[in-house]
């Protein structure tokens, strides 16, 4: 079955792309829809046939950060909130996100779907203009996703690539440091749709609400839940 293309446009701020071929188990499919009718305050990123995928379990993921569009005197300041970012989720998530190399590279469909230059348990996280990926609408000031595969042995989606991507044309509107409107809160609302997160409507203590400005800025209990599921999906 050829790849398929998932995409969540929403309100010129977040964008989220999935997509993969395959199939899971009855079992995980059963699981997940039993845990959604019981939290309210998360969701998983739907792939085909309506299951959730996670990284495989108790991953180490490398983060590849391109800064190549990002003015010189603002570089240690977003790194210093991607760093922050990355703790934050690390202290929930069964999956260890860590800083690697830097890159040069601009993700976009093709190159994901045909995993060039980027190996598995890698997240891209790139700054650039609008218009330079197909994965950067003019729109959105920031995207985020994955890319899955079907696991024959687990027999269950897992994802192997993701990215981050946030347009430099709109860094200015956002503070840095943490809190409402900050980089750290829009960096860490995309790393969790790059675990497998996707927005949540009803609960204001989230950092996943569909437009930034209705978060207070920081994960919540939804958030960390969703965290928690993640891990179980991964190591059942």
């Amino acid at each position: 079955m050829p790849n398929r293309l998932r995409r969540a446009l929403v309100n010129a701020v977040s964008l989220a792309l999935v997509f993969g071929m395959g199939s899971v188990s009855v079992l995980v499919a059963e699981t997940w829809q039993q845990r959604r009718m019981q939290h309210d305050s998360f969701r998983f990123l739907m792939f085909e046939n309506a299951t959730p995928a996670a990284w495989p379990c108790d991953a180490t993921i490398s983060v590849r950060v391109n800064l190549d569009f990002v003015p010189q005197r603002e570089r240690g300041e977003v790194m210093s909130d991607i760093a922050v970012s990355l703790q934050t989720i690390n202290e929930h998530a069964r999956v260890k996100l860590v800083v690697a190399e830097p890159t040069s590279l601009i993700p976009t469909t093709a190159m994901l779907e045909a995993r060039e230059y980027v190996s598995a348990n890698t997240v891209l996280f790139a700054f650039a203009h609008q218009g330079q990926s197909d994965l950067l609408p003019s729109v959105a000031a920031a995207t985020g996703g994955g890319l899955w595969v079907h696991d024959s042995n687990l027999d269950k989606p897992v994802i192997s690539v993701g990215y981050v991507m946030v347009a430099v044309e709109r860094l200015s509107d956002y503070r840095t440091g943490p809190g409402y409107l900050s980089r750290q809160a829009l960096f860490t609302h995309e790393l969790l749709h790059v675990l497998g997160l996707d927005h949540v409507k009803n609960d204001p203590q989230s950092i996943l609400r569909e437009k930034i400005s209705q978060s207070i800025g920081t994960i919540g209990p939804g958030d960390i839940a969703g965290m928690a599921a993640l891990g179980e999906l991964a190591c059942q």
